[in-house]
């Protein structure tokens, strides 16, 4: 690192020195914008002189680009990768996003609260083009700003974490414990102020009647033999209904509710209304 650079506490200053010199020391390189996800603002960017576009005009349309495809990724979660393995893949709320276009490739991936950007010539061959987006998204990683950093724009980049949980009452010292201490009263814990508390039951839902599950198995195999593209129909039903695949395959370990999302999901694929779909079964 030079001594300029090293006694830069800008970190947008430095970003758009690294942007630019990735930009030009990199064969086929139209465009690196990397903006903020949360309001489009530009951290760093270089356009190609005569590209016919602006950095701000790339944020604002990949931003609501990246944000729907991480809509559609986290419908996949039966996708989602084994936490067996360690890896730095991420999750499937930060997808690898590459589109393929007349006269030009761009990769999208987020890191940490922003996204970057990078345009290619179509000219290139795929191979070279993720090898050097990996390049760069590896490269910009290091020079991004630390998450507890706020924004020009004044939006935190992430929300202040809540108070540490306290506990009220604590166990007693072992210098105070004799013979007579019987066991203290159950520890309470403060919460913050403000905040709400989600109390989740642990009771599971109610399973579907025999009649429900009789139904649902007989609209389940009416769409496997009458549903347009049968081979992909049950993914298309998970995807509609919310219901893991691996579920559709024993309808008995479905709850009561799973029956109402399963006759509607049906409903869209078939293109008919509800009584005539339980006049068919």
């Amino acid at each position: 690192m030079s001594q300029a650079r090293a006694r830069s506490k800008d970190p947008a200053v430095e970003g758009a020195a690294v942007v630019e010199s990735l930009a030009t020391s990199m064969e086929g390189i139209e465009a690196i914008v990397v903006f903020h996800l949360a309001d489009a603002k530009i951290f760093a960017a270089h356009i190609r002189p005569g590209s016919g576009y602006t950095a701000s005009a790339v944020a604002a349309s990949l931003r609501e680009v990246y944000k729907t495809s991480q809509v559609h990724a986290r419908r996949l979660d039966f996708l989602s990768p084994s936490h067996v393995e360690d890896r730095d893949d991420g999750d499937l709320s930060d997808p690898l996003v590459w589109m393929e276009l007349p006269g030009r490739t761009i990769a999208l991936r987020r890191v940490q609260s922003y996204v970057i950007t990078t345009f290619f010539d179509a000219t290139l061959p795929l191979g070279f083009v993720r090898m050097h987006a990996s390049r760069i998204f590896g490269v910009l990683r290091l020079e991004l700003p630390p998450e507890n950093v706020t924004p020009p724009s004044g939006t935190p980049m992430v929300s202040v974490p809540p108070p540490t949980v306290q506990v009220v009452s604590a166990p007693p010292q072992t210098a105070d414990i004799d013979a007579d201490w019987e066991e203290p009263p159950a520890r309470t814990l403060a919460f913050p102020t403000g905040g709400a508390v989600v109390v989740r039951s642990s009771k599971p839902a109610p399973r579907g009647t025999k009649a429900e599950i009789d139904r649902a198995t007989r609209l389940l195999a009416y769409l496997d033999v009458h549903a347009p593209d049968p081979h992909v129909v049950r993914l298309r039903v998970s995807l509609r209904a919310g219901i893991k695949p691996l579920a559709l395959d024993h309808p008995a370990s479905l709850g009561a509710d799973a029956m109402v999302l399963l006759e509607t999901a049906a409903e869209d694929i078939l293109g008919i209304e509800r009584a005539e779909l339980r006049s068919r079964l």
